[in-house]
């Protein structure tokens, strides 16, 4: 009987080919890295087949190193699990060595639909977190690394045939855009619970410019006003059900505000757009407070609260058997769209070319929310330390009882390549099953070890 694809890639990859990039260093970026030298006739050295051949499958390793940090029994989750064997095999696609020689057309092409998968890898991961209770670090650190793959997949896209414009880095109005923003807020917000939406006045400094990704900006002032309208009209439904009804049946939260704030309610929603010489700053305030459960981790959601890619978190059924090449579909689901909504993603936006996201919220008070983009777009993205990629295997280490591994890890220094090896041993064991690790090696498997080439090929031919 055949063995499982995921167990075909792990024995035909050289494991010190797969160390060395889980030891190697990433590429800082920065906005200025993506800049046209010449609009649509010259392309960025950080877009080049050449460059993302190199530097993906560094940052898919990062991200397993990250997931690595969780514990033996939530490493093996079909959800983890089947997220893991998929960096494998798109990491095996990426290392083809034809890959780089192969027409633009065609690896554009291959190049959306690692997005596409990367987008649901992460979506997957978000939920087999939190459903593990892990912390909130965690994720922010694998978000991080994982659209730092998303900038990269899709700059590169930008400059194919068809050119994104607003997905290009350049100078905005950043006026322009939030009100855009707000406006697509507001309608999406109406559309879904189907009753009238606050309006948000705007205040503007005038002729305010950026040099930013348009389609960026619109997304973090988006999802910024989405979370601020949905908070804003339970504690509304509140008021009516208050109204309609005595106090006995009315929430406390409700009686306190009307009691000692009774000017709330008549409050308005204000949006407050200003520059400096260093940074474009957003501030959205609103009578009404957070939503505590919008400011954690969770599933992509709409304003109604129902989780908006559930056919993605149902995709690990028969990961035991084979890795479905679902990327067609999953695009028809918008789902990199989805991946970067909620409070904790926009953050992580926010803070990816040095900017800040943070919110001050009370009940009863009240929310403010503020948005600082940086105007240097020298700044290199933002990038877990060496730290604490080089932390992340401790825990992994120590159940496998490689008290010398660990030792030989320097936790402030670079990875030594034996470590890293030990490492990715331990990392790979704890995400087999025992039928896998009992598979008998095949002849076949036993060639693909002698030819990378082959052993892509013969991988990439069974998905």
């Amino acid at each position: 009987m055949a063995a499982p694809l995921q167990s075909q890639i792990m024995n035909v990859l050289p494991r010190r080919l797969l160390a060395s990039l889980w030891a190697s260093q990433e590429t800082r970026l920065s906005l200025n890295s993506f800049f046209y030298i010449t609009f649509n006739i010259k392309q960025p050295l950080v877009t080049t087949q050449s460059f993302l051949c190199e530097e993906l499958p560094i940052r898919y390793s990062h991200i397993l190193r990250l997931i690595s940090t969780l514990s033996p029994d939530q490493l093996q989750t079909p959800m983890i699990r089947h997220v893991a064997h998929r960096y494998l095999h798109d990491m095996c696609t990426l290392l083809h060595p034809s890959l780089r020689h192969t027409s633009d057309r065609a690896f554009t092409d291959l190049i959306r639909k690692l997005r596409t998968r990367q987008a649901a890898n992460l979506i997957l991961t978000g939920s087999g977190t939190t459903a593990a209770s892990t912390s909130a670090a965690l994720m922010d650190h694998i978000n991080t690394v994982g659209l730092g793959i998303q900038f990269l997949t899709e700059q590169h896209q930008g400059g194919g045939e068809i050119i994104k414009e607003d997905g290009q880095v350049q100078t905005v109005k950043p006026v322009a855009i939030a009100m855009q923003a707000v406006e697509d807020a507001r309608q999406l917000v109406a559309s879904c619970l189907g009753r009238d939406v606050p309006a948000i006045s705007i205040q503007e400094q005038p002729n305010l410019s950026l040099t930013f990704i348009p389609h960026v900006l619109h997304r973090m002032i988006f999802e910024t006003t989405l979370i601020t309208l949905r908070a804003r009209i339970l504690e509304q439904q509140q008021q009516e059900a208050y109204d309609n009804s005595n106090f006995s049946s009315s929430s406390w939260r409700t009686f306190f505000q009307r009691t000692f704030h009774p000017k709330t309610a008549q409050q308005p929603i204000q949006l407050s757009i200003f520059g400096g010489p260093t940074s474009v700053g957003f501030r959205l305030t609103s009578p009404s407070a957070l939503l505590p459960n919008d400011l954690k981790h969770d599933v992509p959601r709409d304003p109604l609260g129902i989780p908006t890619c559930t056919s993605v978190l149902g995709r690990t059924t028969q990961v035991d058997n084979r890795l479905y090449d679902d990327a067609i579909e999953l695009e028809h689901q918008d789902v990199g769209w989805h991946v970067w909504s909620g409070w904790r993603a926009t953050k992580t936006l926010a803070s990816h070319w040095g900017g800040n996201l943070d919110v001050v919220s009370v009940d009863g008070l009240g929310s403010t929310m503020y948005l600082a983009l940086d105007r240097d777009i020298s700044l290199l993205e933002r990038y877990p330390s060496k730290r604490i990629l080089n932390c992340s295997a401790y825990h992994l280490l120590h159940h496998h009882r490689r008290t010398s591994a660990i030792a030989a890890s320097n936790i402030n220094g670079t990875l030594s390549l034996q470590a890293a090896e030990d490492q990715l041993s331990a990392f790979l064991n704890a995400i087999s099953s025992q039928q896998e690790l009992s598979s008998p090696a095949r002849k076949d498997d036993m060639y693909h070890h002698v030819s990378l080439s082959a052993a892509v090929a013969a991988a990439v031919g069974h998905a």
